[in-house]
């Protein structure tokens, strides 16, 4: 079974019904084909010599370019134009021939950035576009399978069982419901807002108890939020290690929670595209090397920033060739790393009630993206916002209504957001598109 086949199965089960079999669902994930492979290759990989690592990489790499040749007409053009020889010895070489795969490079390549392997089958997604316009992503649909493996092989690091441990997870949004429950990854998910509509932590934490998760994940402001309120209330749970993702941390706040916890933590980077992945600590940046190749290209104007452009290896119906992140590599002159960029944590919206909305929590994720071409968040006044698009074309009505009621799904009736169209959106002073504009009396951000 695909794993896009899987995931439409268990999202018509009851709620009730896959809780009760989910210890099925787990092991259909785990027991895959795929899975199993990706797992066993990342075994093999970590047991290598750095030398031999290396020379593993660049197979994968010239596999990747190999086939983007053969099946995608975009690079097909591209390695024409720039003599791109996948034969030669020197795959790095051949490789830093090309020019920067910039998000909007991909937006306008359209279809010819999509494999023509008709044996190839895939499911689509979007990136959420931070400041600007999303991207439609085609992955294969076994991904699926390659991702957990991926994800899990890290999280087993800090005891985690594929098979057994469960997880609380706050992202995302569940539409008034205290939590939903995913099967596949034996998790329930939380929506933050939950944490900010509700006088006291004690349900949510009667609810994480309840279903037996001794692993926390999710936005580093969400959790700091549940264990402030914790610690306000006197409450407590058994918590094995906490996963961050999708912002960047404040190491006071995740020393706080690791602290009354009494567990460890660590922080993953990644991308809807599925192109880069790494650990991320106070001093480092991590790449997994299996599962791109992964460059930190000189920032114009700076000696120690360092743009991540990726190359992934993971799927195949929509390579992405030395793509541009936004993301940016700090590299301190005692040689320590940083990852700063689009997922910086410090730029906050606020709610009715003071609550503080991150970005992790209001990027857009819905299709009337399309005709769009940036956007960005202006707050003078807590609890409303205005939300400024670029859109040469304009929104319909109905459009319009869906972006609201989008934002007001997420945020749980917290911010009243009126739409403005504008010609273009603030940038900060390296010309990049900022996510939110903030002036409420204290200056913006």
């Amino acid at each position: 079974m695909s794993g896009d086949a899987l995931k439409k199965l268990y999202e018509k089960i009851p709620t009730g019904v896959k809780s009760a079999f989910a210890p099925l669902f787990v092991r259909a994930m785990v027991d895959n084909r795929i899975y199993r492979e990706t797992w066993e290759e990342l075994e093999r990989y970590e047991a290598m010599p750095a030398e031999e690592r290396h020379e593993f990489q660049l197979m994968a790499l010239r596999a990747q370019l190999e086939y983007a040749y053969s099946y995608v007409p975009y690079y097909k053009a591209l390695f024409d134009e720039f003599s791109v020889d996948l034969l030669a010895s020197d795959i790095e070489a051949e490789l830093a021939k090309l020019p920067l795969l910039e998000k909007s490079d991909a937006i306008a390549a359209g279809d010819a950035l999509y494999s023509t392997d008709a044996g190839l089958s895939y499911f689509e997604t979007f990136t959420g576009g931070s400041s600007g316009q999303a991207l439609r992503v085609l992955l294969d649909k076994d991904s699926v399978y390659r991702e957990r493996a991926f994800a899990c092989y890290g999280y087993a690091k800090h005891g985690f069982d594929p098979r057994t441990s469960k997880t609380a997870a706050f992202w995302g949004h569940n539409k008034q419901m205290n939590y939903y429950f995913s099967p596949l990854k034996n998790e329930i998910v939380i929506s933050p807002f939950r944490l900010y509509r509700e006088v006291s932590a004690e349900g949510i934490v009667h609810d994480i108890k309840k279903f037996g998760a001794t692993f926390l994940a999710g936005y580093p402001s969400a959790i700091f939020q549940l264990v402030k309120a914790m610690e306000t209330e006197g409450l407590h749970m058994p918590v094995s290690h906490v996963f961050y993702y999708a912002e960047n941390y404040e190491p006071d706040k995740r020393d706080f929670v690791n602290a009354y916890l009494g567990c460890t933590s660590s922080s993953d980077y990644g991308h809807t595209e599925h192109a880069v992945k790494a650990e991320v600590g106070d001093d480092f940046v991590r790449f997994n090397d299996l599962y791109g190749y992964t460059e930190l290209v000189p920032m114009e104007g700076t000696e120690d920033e360092f743009r991540v452009v990726c190359t992934g290896f993971t799927s195949r119906k929509m390579p992405l060739i030395r793509y541009a992140t936004d993301d940016v590599v700090e590299v301190a002159a005692d040689g320590t790393r940083h990852l700063v960029g689009h997922k910086k944590s410090d730029v906050f919206l606020v709610g009715k009630n003071g609550a503080r909305i991150f970005k992790g929590a209001m990027t857009l994720h819905v299709d009337e993206l399309a005709g769009i071409t940036a956007y960005q968040y202006h707050q003078t006044e807590v609890g409303r916002a205005e939300l400024h698009l670029v859109a040469p074309g304009g929104l319909s009505e109905s459009q319009e209504e869906n972006v609201m009621q989008y934002i007001r799904r997420r945020t749980e009736g917290l911010l009243d957001v009126e739409i403005r169209y504008v010609d273009k959106v603030k940038t900060s002073n390296r010309g990049k598109a900022l996510w939110a504009v903030i002036d409420r009396g204290g200056g913006s951000k």
